[in-house]
């Protein structure tokens, strides 16, 4: 099957199970005070990370706008910790590393275990992203200790299952099941039901990629479980997806799309876009392989359609990609390079307004914004060519 692969693992369920929002970014925008106000940015950067990528720019930047003239030290490390979050999911791996690891810096300043936990598992995602396996894990290890020192018991495994997907990339299986099952019974003896169906749900994808299709699906059915004790329906959802693409992939297609199709009228009630989008397309996909073509279409042609009217970008290139598997005519390749061409143009525009909301654009070379001594250099230019001229005279008379 062409499309649907395992991406039932997401580096952001290290988030111990907030998947709701409790505040808004109206509420944020109206909070006066700007400690409270960052502490809020941080709440909404924990769900814009899972479910809007693109607000965490936004939100990052009218942070850094508020604390422009004040420069408080946790203000600044919040929103460099959106900012470079924003980074690291739009592809920036350096840059975000970078501001990651500045925000990292301040907390560590601030003496705040908590936050210098998470901010050593997104340095450590970073890492993870690079390939870089052994900052990786010493960045998730370090996570892990300043948890235990902070009074939040999560933080104590919140980078356990990163480091099971370290170990998972560098091709150590065996530590990575060692880790994910840790993690599952800590986040279960702490009553994270949703965390440890994400546990359950890693674990299954490595079974899959070992073609253990049984094994397999008793994990996304104790992932199912769990996330029924966790009330948490998207993740509920996810696993029913997840034991669609297993049981097409074990040669069960009616099953599978029985499954699917109960995962699309889920999705839309529960209202996420980028979820809904996904299950027509895996609807899609599926009718394609099993050659209804109409009906496979259709589906596909749903998801380009909401991608569109809600300017998905990012999806609505997947959702072409898809169709272009298969049709690769000359109009739809082109549709897509144009898409994203323009999403590069977005991005681009989007990190710009960091630096144009703060420091107005001017000539470098302008007089304006000549530094003070240049004006020194060129008065004692004036001032030395001058006494020149008047010995060079002085000698002629």
């Amino acid at each position: 099957m062409t499309r649907i692969v395992l991406l039932i693992f997401l580096i952001n369920i290290s988030f111990i199970g907030r998947s709701e929002i409790k505040i808004s970014f109206t509420a944020y925008q109206n909070e006066p005070d700007l400690i409270r106000k960052a502490n809020m940015a941080l709440e909404l950067w924990t769900y814009y990370s899972r479910f809007n990528i693109d607000s965490l720019n936004i939100l990052g930047v009218s942070l850094k706008k508020s604390n422009k003239g004040v420069n408080d030290s946790f203000v600044k490390g919040v929103y460099q910790r959106i900012l470079g979050s924003f980074d690291m999911k739009k592809g920036f791996l350096k840059e975000g590393l970078f501001l990651l690891k500045s925000s990292r810096s301040i907390f560590i300043n601030l003496g705040d275990n908590r936050l210098i936990s998470e901010a050593f598992n997104q340095t450590g995602i970073c890492y993870l992203l690079l390939s870089d396996f052994q900052h990786a894990q010493e960045n998730f290890n370090a996570s892990m200790e300043f948890g235990r020192r902070s009074e939040s018991v999560t933080h104590s495994y919140l980078a356990m299952i990163n480091l099971a997907q370290c170990y998972q990339l560098d091709g150590d299986l065996e530590s990575a099941k060692l880790y994910t099952n840790k993690y599952i019974k800590s986040a279960i003896e702490g009553e994270k039901y949703e965390s440890a169906a994400n546990g359950y749900s890693f674990l299954g994808q490595i079974s899959m990629d070992e073609t253990k299709f049984e094994k397999a699906i008793f994990l996304f059915q104790q992932q199912m479980e769990c996330a029924k004790k966790g009330s948490a329906p998207l993740i509920l959802t996810r696993a029913k997806n997840n034991l669609a693409i297993t049981f097409f992939l074990q040669g069960k297609p009616k099953a599978s799309l029985r499954l699917f199709q109960e995962v699309l009228e889920e999705r839309k009630k529960q209202s996420v876009l980028p979820y809904l989008c996904d299950a027509y397309l895996n609807l899609g996909n599926i009718h394609l392989e099993m050659e209804n073509k109409n009906k496979g279409n259709q589906y596909l042609d749903s998801a380009i359609y909401l991608t569109k009217k809600h300017a998905l970008i990012t999806y609505n290139i997947e959702a072409l990609e898809t169709k272009y598997e298969f049709d690769s005519s000359a109009a739809l390749k082109n549709e897509i390079v144009a898409l994203k061409k323009k999403q590069k143009r977005i991005i681009v525009k989007q990190r710009n307004k960091r630096t144009l909301n703060a420091v107005p654009i001017v000539n470098k070379m302008s007089p304006e914004n000549l530094p003070w001594y240049m004006y020194l250099i060129f008065l004692m230019t004036l001032i030395v060519l001058y006494v020149f001229s008047r010995k060079s005279l002085s000698h002629e008379g």
